[in-house]
């Protein structure tokens, strides 16, 4: 860990906090053997060490920390070990789990992907692609990453994030059909983006198109070697319409943004995102520390929806958010709920309560006003206060979050 401050003691930043409750909470979700209870004891405890000794030498207290921070440092010094399932001790003392969840990652791996498609651009816009070669690359690539996986015996759960996507993706396009839907695709935007006329004084051609696993609708920044655009992997399948029009809302063109967010709620670009997911290996992490967010769904889709609303992938948030509980992300069908409810004096009913807020929204959708989403609907507002708790979870919520951002002594 290391330490940020600013002119005063009131700015003080402890890099690492966050990364560290959440890599924490995590291994405390899932079974472990005891000696990894104990491994996992002594890193909470070293955490804490480091911690409390930085806020020493600057005389500084946990209210001193900013919410994001202060709330982790919590969670490590209340967090209990004793809750946590143990394994059997192996007969054979090597045989032992490989990996934590989300504790692998392959060093290297985004910025070998970025070249390659940085080549498959250029060569694209300059006339010389070779397909053969370059599916060569990407073939040998994911060979390479299953084999290593096979080796270390590592699972899709075992992966990180970020490297569990990259690894989907080069399966997916090894595939000689994808891989050739792909260059079409990078074809179509270079063409169709660069003739957008506003794309002349606000883009450096050539346009460097990248499909690839990002959190973000868009990015775009302009390089010595040309502008490099970054778009999310299933928008291959967009269209010379879809196209102009997020072309458009790149160029600041916000009305656009509903066309654009339409084509990715619809079946071609939801069909691709399922297989790039399912190239990678479908993983959720539905079971906290203290409750489960699939007991949570189950329970509310019988008693709310009469057993009827399709699952959509539930996970707990990687921060500990004081503000936001819960979110509903309609283009992953994904429900998110605040790690920071993952406790035991939070009651089922709140968690229940978080459920049927963001399961409504999945039910109910959304509407354009402005280039605006509003999702909470007169209708919506109705159906939301049926639930029997209502009153009751919403003012739990509200003290809990409001102590939750106190400052402790």
């Amino acid at each position: 860990m290391a330490i940020q401050q600013g002119g005063d003691v009131r700015q003080l930043r402890v890099k690492g906090i966050v990364r560290e409750a959440n890599r924490i909470r995590q291994a405390l979700s899932a079974p472990m053997l005891p000696a990894q209870l104990d491994a996992l004891g002594r890193r909470r405890q070293e955490s804490l060490r480091q911690i409390e000794a930085i806020l020493s030498r600057n005389n500084a207290l946990p209210r001193d920390l900013p919410a994001p921070s202060r709330r982790a440092y919590e969670f490590l010094k209340q967090a209990d070990l004793g809750q946590v399932q143990l394994l059997d001790v192996p007969a054979d003392p090597d045989q032992h789990p490989v990996a934590q969840p989300e504790s692998v990652t392959y060093a290297g791996l985004r910025a070998f992907l970025d070249g390659v498609l940085n080549d498959i651009a250029l060569s694209l816009d300059a006339g010389r692609f070779n397909a053969a070669a370059t599916l060569r690359v990407i073939s040998r690539t994911a060979d390479r990453l299953d084999h290593a996986m096979r080796r270390d015996e590592v699972q899709p759960e075992h992966l990180k994030p970020e490297a569990r996507s990259l690894v989907g993706w080069f399966r997916y396009f090894a595939d000689e059909g994808a891989f050739n839907r792909y260059a079409r695709a990078v074809r179509r935007a270079q063409s169709i983006l660069g003739a957008l006329p506003a794309a002349r004084t606000g883009w450096q051609p050539p346009l460097l198109v990248h499909y690839r696993p990002s959190s973000h609708l868009y990015r775009w920044r302009v390089l010595g070697d040309g502008t490099r655009i970054i778009l999310a992997t299933p928008m291959i399948v967009f269209d010379e319409e879809t196209l102009q029009a997020l072309g458009r809302l790149m160029l600041g063109g916000k009305r656009h943004r509903p066309a654009v967010v339409a084509a990715m709620l619809a079946e071609p670009f939801q069909a691709v995102a399922v297989e790039l997911e399912t190239a990678a290996g479908i993983v959720e992490h539905t079971r906290g520390v203290s409750h489960d967010l699939a007991e949570a769904f189950d329970r509310v889709n019988r008693e709310h929806f009469s057993g009827r609303l399709p699952r959509p992938r539930l996970a707990w948030t990687r921060t500990l958010s004081g503000t936001a509980f819960g979110h509903y992300d309609f283009v992953r069908d994904q429900v998110s709920v605040s790690s920071l409810l993952d406790q035991r004096e939070v009651p089922a009913f709140v968690i229940d309560h978080v459920m049927h807020h963001e399961l409504l929204h999945k039910k109910h959708g959304f509407k354009w006003q402005r280039s605006r989403q509003h999702t909470h609907t007169r209708e919506f507002r109705v159906e939301e206060q049926t639930f029997p708790h209502y009153k009751e979870a919403d003012r739990f919520l509200n003290e809990f979050g409001a102590s939750s951002r106190e400052l402790p002594q």
